[in-house]
């Protein structure tokens, strides 16, 4: 989630319709690689985990500009919520 786009630096590369983690260690949001993931145009986001068995849903109705601190905020939360 971080940028937007997809991009190869990051470790993302893009699938039949969603960003997907390519690589482990190129993305500073916590995430394994074959997560994938995508953004609505108001703040709304998913992501998909199935290495953690993990779907995430967040629901906001704020611009993309503004939501970039939530989008980046809520996978380091949910990550940190897992216990072992």
């Amino acid at each position: 989630m971080g940028a937007i786009a997809p991009s190869p630096k990051r470790g993302q590369g893009f699938g039949l319709g969603f960003a997907i983690r390519t690589e482990a260690g190129q993305n500073v949001l916590p995430g394994s690689p074959g997560d994938f993931y995508w953004v609505g145009a108001f703040g709304t986001s998913f992501w998909v985990d199935p290495t953690e068995k993990l779907v995430a849903v967040m629901m906001v109705q704020v611009p993309l500009v503004q939501s970039r601190h939530y989008r980046e905020l809520f996978p380091s939360l949910v990550y940190q919520a897992i216990v072992r």
